[in-house]
């Protein structure tokens, strides 16, 4: 009996110390810093690339247009863990501004393709404001 007990005692303090040790997953600050930091970096890529189409060659743009995608998948992956995060209007304004970038005419001046482009972009930068305020992300 005192045996059982002890091996009782000892499997429950095992458990209790495994707990303790926590897991690997991040706490909701943490989750919510990466998603800030994703976003954040997904910003700076699309700025990038706004700024890559005056004097960029095509594969410069295309480029620039891989750093945007992949900046997008990490602020996807990390929203994922943020449960008051929702993607779905940042997403959609994100995938009108892809669309229009890859389907942009290459026979015009690209003064006349920016500024075709920027009622996407207006569109995608408020969406992002009201995506960073909705998961109380700082935004400049």
């Amino acid at each position: 009996m005192k045996r059982s007990l002890a091996l009782a005692v000892l499997a429950l303090a095992t458990c209790a110390g495994l707990a303790a040790c926590g897991s690997n997953k991040e706490s909701p600050a943490e989750a919510k810093q990466h998603l800030c930091t994703s976003l954040n970096g997904f910003a700076a890529s699309v700025v990038a690339l706004q700024g890559a189409g005056l004097s960029s060659s095509e594969d410069q743009l295309k480029s620039a247009l891989d750093n945007v995608q992949s900046a997008w998948d990490k602020v996807v992956a990390d929203a994922k863990d943020v449960k008051t995060a929702n993607t779905d209007h940042i997403k959609s304004t994100y995938d009108d501004l892809k669309q229009a970038v890859q389907n942009r005419p290459t026979d015009k001046p690209i003064t006349e393709v920016v500024a075709g482009l920027q009622p996407k972009l207006t569109a995608f930068a408020d969406a992002w404001k009201q995506f960073a305020r909705s998961v109380d992300c700082k935004t400049s």
